[in-house]
């Protein structure tokens, strides 16, 4: 008796044991089947594009309005090479010393001066740092005036936008920071640079994630970002560089509209005094002409600007006519 009273627990055990198997395993096969029932796999037929309301004339004309609406670079003022459309990335990059930020500073008021507003995320420098320097690029000199520097202050106070934290930034609060600019009208950001996010260089999933969010940021906020990044290693100022050798994920490159190097060009004439030689190479470019190829040209350093010329009347100017008449005495 007591025999058979063992055999009948040790069998409710093992039938409990694969009621318990087999639960699981209904569980398991129940987490791939697709059913209406399953929230997670309900459809939303509102987010797709409805093609019969479509208008072919409207669409035509949308896209070509859309088209006609892009910015340009000081070095293509008439975006005949190379243009930023609303809702793009650019990545810029370029070895230490190959002049990306002070053509960058240019870039900010080339647009800032043809009406457009900017938002700045200088993270390798002091903001009030970041005010001076500009000043010197917008007014074609390294040592501007008081007058100068209001007329900067004054004529862009309203369109541009700066950050004001120094060190390592969070790229959500970042990003958003960007998405609120966008609402209040800001069509260019910039941010100088990626060493300085909370996106490690050796993590790629988190570089493939930031890359997507990124591009996502920019499209649904219509405003085009700029990031600057740093090449991969230190190898040659002159080297001629590639999508791949800039720092992080290639999906950095491959979300990117138009990619960017700055780089010292070996010019074999001797330079005018006072000026370098460089090289903006375009290896990327998704809209716009489509040239992928090489702007030759020279940085000043007296006027801190990227002319195509090393023989120039002067520096190009950003500030208002009366920035450049006498001020007041001081």
């Amino acid at each position: 008796m007591a025999e058979n009273d063992g055999n009948d627990r040790e069998s409710e055990r093992e039938r409990e044991i694969v009621t318990r198997i087999d639960a699981y395993r209904a569980r398991r096969i129940g987490q791939m089947l697709i059913t209406q029932l399953a929230p997670e796999f309900e459809t939303h037929p509102e987010v797709l594009v409805d093609l019969e309301a479509l208008d072919g004339a409207q669409v035509l004309a949308n896209y070509e309005a859309k088209q006609a609406t892009f910015a340009t670079a000081p070095f293509d003022p008439n975006g005949d090479l190379l243009r930023f459309y609303p809702g793009g990335v650019t990545l810029w990059s370029g070895y230490p010393g190959s002049g990306k930020t002070t053509l960058i500073r240019q870039m900010i008021c080339h647009t800032l001066y043809r009406g457009s507003s900017v938002f700045l995320a200088s993270l390798e420098e002091d903001p009030r740092d970041v005010i001076v320097r500009l000043i010197c690029t917008a007014s074609g000199t390294k040592t501007p005036t008081k007058h100068h520097a209001q007329w900067f202050i004054d004529a862009y106070v309203k369109r541009f936008r700066l950050w004001g934290v120094i060190g390592i930034a969070q790229h959500l609060h970042l990003l958003g920071v960007i998405r609120r600019c966008a609402e209040q009208g800001t069509r260019h950001a910039f941010i100088d640079s990626l060493m300085c996010l909370d996106v490690r260089n050796d993590d790629f999933e988190a570089q493939r994630q930031f890359a997507n969010l990124l591009a996502a940021t920019a499209r649904a906020s219509k405003i085009h970002i700029h990031l600057i990044a740093h090449p991969r290693k230190l190898v040659s100022a002159h080297q001629e560089l590639d999508l791949n050798d800039v720092a992080g994920a290639r999906e950095l490159g491959g979300v990117a509209d138009n990619v960017i190097f700055i780089r010292r060009s070996d010019e074999s004439a001797s330079p005018a005094a006072g000026v370098t030689p460089m090289a903006i190479s375009i290896r990327k470019q998704r809209h716009g002409s489509g040239l992928l190829g090489q702007i030759s040209g020279w940085f000043n350093r007296e006027t801190r600007q990227f002319q195509s010329s090393q023989w120039t009347d002067g520096p190009v100017r950003y500030l208002p006519d009366h920035a450049y008449e006498p001020g007041p005495a001081a």
